[in-house]
């Protein structure tokens, strides 16, 4: 009996280099900075708005891109895990007993 096994299944998506799983940061990193260049862009001009999105998005790409190589695929989840929640967060147990 064959069995086709797809080698793409075990690769995380990729999209311009950044992985999927920092794709939704790149997205509100992206928002972030086009409505700061549209505001400095309105209040001083459109090239100044234009010039800013450019540096800005390059900026974050490339921060993400570092981000992204220091800590791997899942180290972002565990190491915003490991830092210590405020003291008003209450984190409950999910095993419920009766």
């Amino acid at each position: 009996m064959r069995y086709r096994v797809y080698r793409n299944l075990d690769r995380p998506f990729t999209f311009f280099g950044v992985q999927g799983r920092y794709i939704p940061v790149a997205l509100c990193a992206l928002g972030a900075v086009l409505v700061f260049s549209l505001i400095l862009g309105s209040a001083l001009g459109s090239f100044v708005g234009f010039a800013t999105a450019l540096l800005l998005g390059a900026g974050a790409y490339l921060g993400l891109l570092e981000v992204q190589g220091r800590w791997g695929e899942k180290g972002l989840s565990r190491f915003l895990s490991g830092r210590r929640l405020p003291k008003f967060i209450l984190i409950r147990s999910k095993v419920w007993k009766r």
